[in-house]
């Protein structure tokens, strides 16, 4: 992972950690996510490919489920990329 990538990846999990935390909700989440992929560079990494998938799962999340169910099934499906960013990022 190159160091732009790195950087995006480092401030997409504290983006995370904030939206588990409460100071954010799932729209700064989901917005978050969509404008990780335009600062993110092609550098072989599956970065970008895990950030896409995980922001298509908050869309569907936001418009199939109920809105309690929400923020636990963002949660749970955030925790799944964020160890993926922090496994690429340990290798840097």
């Amino acid at each position: 992972m190159n160091e732009n990538n790195a950087l995006v990846s480092r401030r997409l999990v504290e983006a995370i950690d904030e939206f588990v935390s409460g100071a954010i909700e799932i729209d700064d989440v989901q917005s978050r996510l969509a404008s990780s992929l335009d600062l993110l560079e092609m550098d072989g990494s599956s970065v970008q490919h895990s950030i896409r998938a995980a922001e298509a799962d908050v869309e569907a999340i936001r418009f199939t489920m109920l809105l309690d169910e929400q923020r636990p099934a963002v949660t749970f499906r955030l925790d799944d990329l964020r160890s993926t960013l922090l496994e690429e990022l340990s290798d840097v």
